[in-house]
């Protein structure tokens, strides 16, 4: 039922940007009063009201669905088969035009009546899992087991709910909607897929939607900076016979790491809240 109760909060955010809001409130958990209005007006027209409710007898269909993208394997930097079969679901479901880029992400479009701005609504095709993953679903009880379950193949069914939903309603927005299934969201793809999307003479694209993460009550309106850095260590040693006694590039880096995490601790200890890993 959580799931569910998403698709419908998820259409409904949708249909708000669509219609011309600007931005969601500043605080993830409070919506502000002139949004509450637009939210319950629109939520009480005929239209949307009924979609909302379709999204619940589609329950079935979206589940099996999330299953059959979920066992087409698509690890880093091989997406392709994914991105094949989603772009037929979303095909065989009904927009204006589709195509797969260059680097594999899946474009479709929907067309709005005015077309001043276009909102694109993206969820990530790949998953963290290394080639050769078995990711089979396994199904206990209401709960859905594999990898890449959630993170983010759970996101594509949701993309493709949301596109049936607006066809069987006509549900018409001002701006165009651009629903994406983006590749390289995971570890060393470094967002390729929306670097691409936000390339010069890409898509025109005013206001991002992504569906991710474990936390389907959460809305995020602000975006997080990351700065990343290839650091290579190389010398003599290495070989645990040959080479024994030469300077190995390997303990040279475990130390670097365990000096960076030490000044590094210092530094996140106060001020805003940052992270860092080594990976």
């Amino acid at each position: 039922m959580r799931f569910i109760t998403f698709l419908k909060y998820q259409l409904t955010f949708l249909i708000i940007v669509s219609f011309g809001l600007s931005s969601w409130s500043q605080n993830s958990y409070t919506i502000g009063e002139n949004y509450k209005t637009d939210i319950k007006q629109l939520s009480s027209q005929p239209s949307v009201a009924a979609g909302l409710e379709y999204i619940l007898t589609l329950e079935p269909e979206t589940r099996a669905e999330h299953i059959l993208l979920n066992e087409v394997p698509a690890p880093p930097f091989k997406e392709e088969a994914r991105a094949a079969v989603f772009a037929q679901m979303l095909t065989n479901i009904g927009v204006d035009s589709i195509y797969i880029d260059e680097v594999s992400n899946v474009i479709a479009l929907k067309r709005g009546t005015k077309r001043k701005r276009t909102v694109c609504l993206d969820a990530h095709l790949d998953t963290v899992f290394p080639e050769g993953t078995d990711v089979t679903v396994q199904e206990r009880g209401d709960t859905l087991y594999a990898p890449g379950i959630g993170d983010d193949t759970r996101g594509l069914a949701i993309l493709l709910t949301i596109a049936k939903t607006l066809n069987k309603y006509n549900i018409q927005t001002e701006d165009d909607i651009l629903l994406v299934a983006s590749v390289g969201e995971e570890g060393l793809g470094d967002l390729r897929g929306v670097k691409h999307l936000f390339r010069d003479g890409g898509p025109r694209i005013d206001s991002w939607i992504s569906i991710d993460g474990g936390d389907i009550g959460r809305v995020n309106n602000q975006g997080l900076g990351s700065y990343r850095y290839r650091v290579t260590y190389k010398g003599p040693g290495g070989h645990s016979w040959g080479a024994f006694g030469l300077v190995n590039p390997h303990h040279a880096l475990g130390d670097a790491i365990a000096r960076f995490v030490e000044r590094a601790d210092v530094y996140v200890s106060e001020g805003p809240r940052t992270s860092y890993n080594v990976g």
